[in-house]
């Protein structure tokens, strides 16, 4: 009977996953995009539009292409750092329990085995992977961005288009080669914390025109 549920379960968890993957994820990650570029440029590349996001005084260019990713890349970084809280604290609870069941005397292989299985299957280490791979990747991009706006490059610059485009790309292959989407809960948590930190931001590096 156990086994049964545990096969049931780990085929409605591999359905619901292959979904999420393949077409949520890539669909709301698009609507993203789409939003992000249509205010970067000014040109409405969706129905959908944002409110009191990407908060910098440049008009329609790549500088506020530039101070738009900046500003996903502060948002992003923080709240992955807040669910990789969570999550190392299950990752270390998780190695805790696989160990303390090797440890134990008389053990149960079929058991062991279970627990191995959960333990290193790929939506638990490989999650924790990415997303730890994905916040760095983020804070790189937002250091890169601060260095750009911070020596005050000029907008019509070669050097400068490609430092931005160099960091809008690798902003969308990070999130795109994770895969994951970062959590409401903690983006309404910490949006008025990271909206005061990001103004702060904008005054200390004069991101006007």
């Amino acid at each position: 009977m156990l086994q049964s549920i545990f096969l049931v379960l780990v085929l409605v968890y591999f359905s619901i996953s292959q979904i999420s993957s393949l077409y949520l994820v890539p669909r709301a990650e698009l609507m993203r995009r789409k939003q992000l570029l249509s205010d970067s440029f000014g040109i409405p590349l969706s129905q959908e539009h944002t409110s009191l996001y990407y908060n910098n005084s440049f008009s329609p260019s790549v500088q506020r292409l530039g101070a738009n990713t900046m500003e996903n890349a502060l948002f992003s970084k923080e709240i992955a750092l807040r669910m990789l809280v969570r999550k190392r604290f299950i990752i270390v609870g998780y190695l805790l329990g696989w160990l303390l069941a090797f440890s134990l005397r008389h053990n149960n292989l079929e058991l062991l085995t279970w627990i191995t299985q959960l333990v290193f299957s790929g939506e638990i280490i490989a999650e924790w992977l990415k997303l730890e791979i994905l916040r760095f990747r983020h804070e790189r991009t937002y250091d890169e961005l601060y260095s750009h706006f911070l020596h005050k490059l000029g907008q019509d610059s070669p050097r400068a288009i490609a430092n931005v485009l160099n960091a809008f790309v690798s902003y969308e292959a990070a999130k795109s080669n994770a895969g994951i989407l970062l959590s409401i809960d903690d983006f309404q948590k910490l949006n008025p914390i990271l909206s005061e930190r990001w103004k702060s931001i904008c005054q200390k590096l004069d991101m006007q025109n």
